[in-house]
């Protein structure tokens, strides 16, 4: 029982952990509300600036697939039992996010600045749609499980652990990958763009882009015919756009 009860409050507090990583990279990549933003930090020549938060963005990037790749998992949970394995990768992503924060260096050369107030307002609003839809978008898994709950709350309660399971509904019925396309769609949506900016947005636009192809095999892998037929039916990125036959 004391061992349960331990499980279960590792996943809380990853839990908990994970909504304040969220907030604060709200908040940092907003430049707004929190104690250090994207255009905030010590200053270094551009060409170091550039190499270190791109290197940054890249080891952030590393860590999301390396950890969600079936290879990785299979080894993985040879040593980290399966009720704790989400949420130990939730404290990973919270170490990282960290390094991240603490480690960026500032480029703050203003690419473009929105000072009609309608229009930064829409832009923001825009802004803080994409993250809600990302958040969204975890309840299509089961947000939950997505955060490392459930897992360890079957564990408490004795239940066998839930089979994966595959629907194309809400979100995922209209782009394949939701979060991903927030995630190269937010460092855009900005009222004020910096060089700094401009650095994390492409930074992260080139790894999505990467990632997903090493993301798509492995659902291949593991779904089949029914993945395949699906990338047919639903594009990647942009609502509506025609797919086209991928090959595997």
């Amino acid at each position: 029982m004391i061992k349960r009860v331990a499980i279960m409050a590792y996943a809380a507090v990853a839990y908990l952990v994970a909504m304040i990583s969220l907030a604060y990279l709200v908040g940092f990549l907003a430049d707004f509300g929190v104690p250090k933003g994207i255009n905030d930090g010590p200053d270094s020549p551009l060409w170091l600036a550039l190499i270190i938060d791109a290197g940054l963005v890249a080891l952030f990037g590393l860590q999301h697939s390396a950890t969600a790749r079936r290879c990785f998992k299979a080894w993985w949970i040879r040593y980290v039992p399966p009720s704790v394995e989400r949420a130990t990768y939730l404290y990973m992503t919270a170490g990282m996010t960290i390094m991240l924060v603490m480690l960026w260096r500032p480029i703050p050369v203003t690419i473009w600045q929105v000072d009609q107030p309608a229009l930064a307002g829409a832009i923001v609003t825009a802004y803080l749609a994409v993250w809600l839809m990302m958040y969204a978008s975890t309840f299509h898994f089961g947000h939950l499980s997505f955060f490392g709950l459930q897992q360890a709350l079957d564990r408490f309660r004795r239940r066998p652990e839930a089979g994966t399971t595959f629907t194309a509904r809400y979100l995922y019925a209209l782009v394949r990958h939701p979060i991903s396309l927030g995630w190269m769609l937010v460092p855009w949506l900005t009222p004020h763009m910096t060089v700094g900016q401009l650095t994390f947005a492409v930074a992260t636009m080139v790894y999505v882009l990467i990632a997903t192809r090493f993301e798509e095999s492995d659902l291949i892998e593991e779904l089949g015919d029914r993945y395949l037929e699906y990338r047919k039916q639903v594009p990647a990125f942009i609502p509506g756009l025609a797919t086209r036959k991928e090959s595997t």
